[in-house]
């Protein structure tokens, strides 16, 4: 569709570009991951907690910068 000019998609965007800015949106916006991973066809959780939990509230960077200021203390 791209190369026939129905669409107008900035050279380098890919589809797979546009599924990954809506996953992104999604899990930043707090929409449960249970429906993104449902949504993005993923077979388990699993999956989209792998690619896209650094992008969630709560993720690993968050929890890691937590425990250091306890640790601190």
């Amino acid at each position: 569709m791209k190369r026939r000019g129905d669409l107008d998609i900035p050279d380098g965007m890919v589809i797979y570009s546009m599924r990954h800015f809506f996953a992104s949106n999604c899990l930043r916006h707090n929409i449960p991951i249970t429906d993104v991973a449902e949504w993005m066809g993923h077979n388990s959780i699993e999956i989209t907690f792998k690619i896209y939990r650094h992008l969630m509230p709560g993720s690993i960077g968050s929890a890691a910068k937590l425990l250091d200021l306890g640790l601190t203390a």
